[in-house]
């Protein structure tokens, strides 16, 4: 006759952890912190540039809206 482990013994003797309810349950996990650079102007312009990749597109709002303030169609 097959001896039982003591393991598989010891298991049944334990009472195991039952489920007594299932929700949803919204969780905030805290975002991590990255550094961006903010350019503000005398006319109250601000500017938030995310990254290195940002800074093309950024000064091509700041040509586009100095031309546009120097005359151009408002």
């Amino acid at each position: 006759m097959p001896r039982k482990s003591s393991r598989r013994l010891k298991a049944s003797r334990e009472k195991r952890a039952e489920c007594e309810s299932v929700e949803f349950a919204e969780v905030e996990f805290a975002a991590p912190v990255i550094p961006r650079l903010v350019i503000r102007f005398s006319d109250g312009l601000s500017i938030l540039v995310e990254n290195e990749r940002s800074v093309p597109l950024a000064a091509a709002f700041l040509a586009e809206f100095r031309r546009l303030r120097k005359g151009g169609v408002r």
